[in-house]
């Protein structure tokens, strides 16, 4: 091979692959700046998890000097709960365990939750999270289902029997939910569950309502519904506290 057509060889060799460094540079310049992006969006503010549901941010411990409230999203990950239609009670759940949140710290409480995702945690690991990080409430938020009559709706709330303190918060969020002209409320019930057994603070289990029943399901998705609820519930929660609107 003759010289000159070497060094033709040669710069046709450096050019593509000049060409290549800079296809392989573009090709890296999208990718971090998609991941750019997509960090913003999800990290500025609230992270959106799903149908108006957003994480907050979760301190290690609770501030001191303030009433301290854990609320506790029923079910999650594999753990879906009770379901009717499209609706799966693990995200109906959080969704209102979410906003529940936000209200009470906006009242001046102190909140952590046992989830901010689509995670399933067990019973006992609940029960855990609010002896350890030592919280003066335990609210569990759940939804119901009757299998034998559609026709039955309301919210209930359970505490264990013995606990007169629990018995009280029950009686506190009842009163407070029975205000409202928009909740049908069942009243209060005593029950063994895991988490109510298991927490040394006063305990309760709300079940917001019973997805079985297709007017009272179609209410708990509605924003103006689940705002009233989450009134009713945070001036019940507080009413010993004197916080409520």
């Amino acid at each position: 091979m003759s010289r000159r057509r070497r060094k033709k060889m040669i710069r046709i060799f450096m050019i593509r692959c000049g060409m290549l460094t800079v296809v392989l540079l573009f090709l890296f310049g999208l990718i971090w700046g998609g991941t750019f992006l997509w960090n913003r969006l999800t990290t500025d503010g609230e992270e959106q998890t799903f149908a108006g549901a957003s994480v907050i941010e979760q301190p290690e411990t609770f501030p001191k000097g303030k009433p301290r409230i854990m609320i506790d999203a029923g079910h999650g990950g594999k753990d879906q709960g009770t379901s009717a239609g499209n609706v799966l009670e693990k995200d109906l759940n959080l969704q209102v365990a979410e906003k529940l949140a936000k209200e009470l710290k906006k009242r001046g409480a102190s909140v952590l939750l046992t989830r901010t995702d689509d995670t399933k945690i067990p019973l006992e690991e609940r029960a855990a999270m609010a002896n350890e990080k030592e919280a003066d409430l335990f609210v569990s938020i759940h939804c119901n289902y009757c299998e034998d009559d559609s026709s039955v709706q309301g919210l209930e709330c359970y505490y264990r029997e013995g606990s007169d303190e629990a018995q009280k918060l029950a009686e506190n969020v009842v009163t407070a939910v029975k205000e409202s002209s928009m909740i049908s409320c069942r009243g209060t019930r005593t029950a063994d569950f895991s988490v109510l057994r298991n927490t040394s603070m006063t305990a309760v289990l709300v079940e917001i309502g019973y997805l079985s029943n297709s007017s009272e399901r179609q209410n708990l998705g509605s924003k103006d519904y689940q705002q009233e609820l989450i009134d009713r519930l945070a001036d019940g929660i507080l009413m010993e506290n004197g916080e409520t609107s």
